[in-house]
């Protein structure tokens, strides 16, 4: 994703097919309501607000993601 593409999404804000999380906490959720629906995007280290705050992204997140998602039913590609 370019910048402008980036902040394209921010200024359109969170929808039916995009959603902002500040941190992976309730990722679960997220995941699980795109999973049974037509899919869509999750930005980690994004306000609700659409404001970037950032995430690192370590070993450790990209596997709890990964956890999260390889157990929701249906399991979500990442």
């Amino acid at each position: 994703m370019t910048p402008k593409e980036l902040q394209f999404t921010l200024d359109e804000g969170e929808g039916q097919k995009i959603e902002f999380k500040e941190s992976i906490s309730s990722l679960d959720k997220g995941l699980a309501a795109f999973a049974t629906a037509t899919g869509g995007r999750i930005f980690l280290g994004v306000t609700d607000a659409n404001e970037v705050k950032g995430i690192s992204v370590t070993n450790e997140l990209r596997s709890r993601v990964q956890a999260i998602a390889h157990n929701c039913q249906p399991s979500v590609k990442i």
